[in-house]
């Protein structure tokens, strides 16, 4: 009962965040972005320990707002990919609130640092076995992300981003790790 008020509260507080943000659509510091790559979801064995494919296309949508060229929060969701084995598939995702650090390199290159907490979902489909006395299961769990990455800047508005990010959290009796490494784009208004 705890995880789920956890991760109803933290699915609120992003979701306020994103609305704040989209009001605010006039405010300096405004930015939304998305970025594509490759996820590549790791953990406990949750399909029977059969062989299995663990990179996915994944990406992220985000919005987001600088209070100071250094400091800014973002909130999205990230799609966090797939296993795929004999005995069925595993697929991931995140809703998420970062805080997201800036340092200036010069001729328009930052580098990037994020903490964040995430509300993550793990849905289970077996293929006809039943490891643990069904076929499908989901659960929602809350837990942390990190990140890294470079920051390139066309104009004022306008940014390329490349960035390595691990998310972590508890579900299905089981803990999800997944790297997510990624190019977007990130727009200021």
């Amino acid at each position: 009962m705890k995880r789920t008020n956890s991760s109803s509260t933290l699915t609120a507080l992003a979701g306020a965040a994103l609305l704040s943000f989209a009001a605010a659509s006039n405010a300096e510091g405004l930015s939304i972005g998305a970025s594509v790559g490759d996820a590549r979801p790791g953990g406990d064995s949750l399909l029977g320990g059969y062989p299995a494919d663990r990179s996915h296309f994944g990406g992220k949508l985000y919005g987001g707002y600088s209070f100071t060229p250094n400091f800014s929060l973002e909130a999205g969701y990230a799609d966090l990919g797939r296993i795929k084995s004999d005995a069925g598939r595993l697929r991931a995702d995140s809703w998420f609130l970062d805080a997201v650090g800036t340092l200036p390199l010069g001729n328009d290159l930052s580098l990037l640092g994020r903490v964040g907490l995430i509300d993550g979902q793990l849905r289970r489909d077996l293929n006809g076995s039943q490891i643990d006395g069904s076929t499908s299961a989901s659960d929602r769990g809350t837990g942390y992300k990190l990140g890294a990455g470079l920051q390139y800047d066309f104009s004022k508005n306008t940014s390329l981003r490349a960035e390595w990010e691990h998310y972590r959290f508890k579900a299905l009796d089981s803990t999800q790790r997944t790297n997510l490494l990624s190019l977007g784009v990130n727009y200021k208004f």
